[in-house]
């Protein structure tokens, strides 16, 4: 058994966790495990409210426990291990592949109910200190937003973002532009404010 624990990377595209208690894993992202762990999904019972059962259920997390050493990975996407001592971050699910369970976490609908329309986009908002990992596919780009410099992303392009922004989605392309450009997405991710 490992002396102490781990949560980092085996490859740039493999995860290593050393389970000693618990920790939260993205479903289906577990590729091997050695030990004795437990997998049990995040329960929609215990969810506080019809609105927390419809986010536990539409992105849903698992809980490992138990004493062992797991392997992560999605997709083959490259890994991206961060360490929060305190502050608070905003990962899309999709993107987000484990974290360890002494942070606090919140499943949220961007853009409330356009969000369903723009193939449901939700995200975790992950507070606290503890480390978490998210898989990309291809490189990562920073950008900053001030109040007098506001950014648009495509929403499927959207990784992460600062919890001090609250991203609005937005649509202002007409029907012509749409069908000109072969049917893309036509929603956009809108941040102001600074992050």
């Amino acid at each position: 058994a490992p002396t102490e624990k781990s949560f980092d990377k085996e490859s740039e595209r493999l995860l290593r966790i050393d389970v000693d208690g618990g920790v939260i894993v993205k479903p289906g992202s577990a590729v091997a495990y050695r030990g004795d762990l437990k997998f049990e999904r995040l329960s929609t019972l215990k969810a506080r409210g019809l609105r927390q059962k419809f986010r536990r259920e539409m992105s849903p997390l698992v809980r490992v426990s138990g004493n062992g050493r797991m392997y992560c990975a999605n997709k083959g996407w490259h890994l991206r291990l961060l360490q929060l001592t305190g502050g608070s971050v905003c990962i899309v699910s999709e993107s987000l592949l484990a974290f360890e369970e002494s942070l606090d976490h919140e499943i949220f609908l961007v853009g409330h109910g356009l969000g369903i329309v723009a193939s449901g986009l939700f995200a975790v908002k992950l507070s606290g200190s503890g480390k978490l990992a998210f898989a990309i596919h291809g490189d990562p780009m920073t950008m900053t937003v001030r109040p007098d410099s506001p950014v648009t992303t495509d929403p499927h392009a959207t990784l992460a973002w600062s919890s001090e922004l609250e991203p609005e989605l937005k649509t202002d392309l007409g029907w012509k532009e749409l069908f000109e450009h072969g049917g893309g997405e036509p929603f956009q991710m809108v941040f102001k404010g600074k992050g």
